[in-house]
């Protein structure tokens, strides 16, 4: 893999027809002074050619379509490097068509595409290499340059904790649904020790619904196992619990460290608090990761 001859493509002044028509793999790094956006998270970077690895990826049929046309000049509904990094830059998602409780498709709105366009060619370099075994090659990539964006087939233990935030970041349902902020704005006033609390930033996303739904005595929302996943696999005890609580009461799940954060949560919230006074209130999950909230 040392002796591959990747292609330069500088977003600011090449021609986007010097890029082959052809299938590939490309790398993408960040220019020399540039770095991604701070979510709080140091990350580790590998280089190629003296670059800082962010992104590796591979076009099943043209490299300029994907590499330069999806990535630099489209939106983030068709480009997984452009969501990404709008998420870190803070943008909102929106859905991207009218069928976004199907199909979970999003983007950001046009002005933000328009700053995030900017941003990727002033701050970011394309390496591309036409080949026919770009699968393969993918997965060489990934493994030895570790990039930080590649969420998927990622299994390197360095940056795992920036990945698990960008996925928390990028997951359109949890954002659009509960957020009224950024996630990157929320407080530390929770800290994650070995493992403990790591569902602490969902159900602070969580608590704008869960409290509407108190005071509007029902409703539920399926919010799918793949963000708690993310950030704590429970293959043995998954994630379904049931809290029945009283007056503001919330009993301790010894069981389950997902309910525990979610008390966590809600124990420190003063709104909660005081609706939830003189209220018997069961808050539930089931193993489709379907929450059910109900009052009285």
């Amino acid at each position: 893999m040392d002796n591959i001859a990747f292609t330069l493509f500088n977003p600011l002044k090449d021609n986007i027809g010097t890029v082959p028509n052809l299938p590939g793999n490309y790398i993408i790094t960040l220019r020399e002074d540039s770095n991604l956006p701070n979510i709080g998270i140091d990350v580790t970077f590998h280089t190629f050619q003296g670059m800082n690895v962010i992104y590796t990826g591979l076009a099943g049929s043209s490299l300029r379509d994907r590499d330069v046309k999806k990535h630099f000049n489209g939106n983030a509904g068709s480009s997984t490097l452009r969501k990404s990094l709008g998420c870190l830059l803070g943008y909102g998602l929106i859905p991207r068509d009218g069928n976004f409780e199907e199909n979970k498709n999003t983007k950001f709105n046009q002005e933000d595409e328009n700053q995030l366009t900017i941003w990727m060619k002033h701050n970011l370099l394309v390496f591309y290499y036409p080949n026919e075994n770009y699968k393969s090659l993918e997965e060489e990539l990934i493994q030895k340059y570790n990039p930080p964006l590649n969420l998927d087939k990622n299994h390197n233990a360095v940056n795992k904790e920036f990945r698990q935030k960008l996925s928390l970041l990028r997951n359109a349902e949890v954002r659009l649904a509960f957020s009224p902020i950024p996630i990157t704005n929320i407080n530390n006033k929770f800290q994650k020790v070995n493992g403990v609390g790591l569902y602490l930033e969902i159900w602070e996303q969580m608590q704008p619904f869960i409290l509407a739904a108190i005071k509007k005595g029902q409703d539920s929302k399926k919010i799918g196992s793949a963000i708690f996943k993310n950030v704590g696999n429970r293959k043995s005890s998954g994630y379904a619990f049931r809290l029945d609580i009283s007056d503001a009461v919330i009993p301790v799940k010894k069981g389950s460290a997902v309910a525990r954060d979610l008390k966590k949560v809600l124990d420190a919230n003063s709104e909660f608090r005081k609706i939830a006074k003189g209220r018997t209130i069961t808050i539930r999950m089931n193993s489709d990761c379907e929450l059910f909230v109900t009052s009285s």
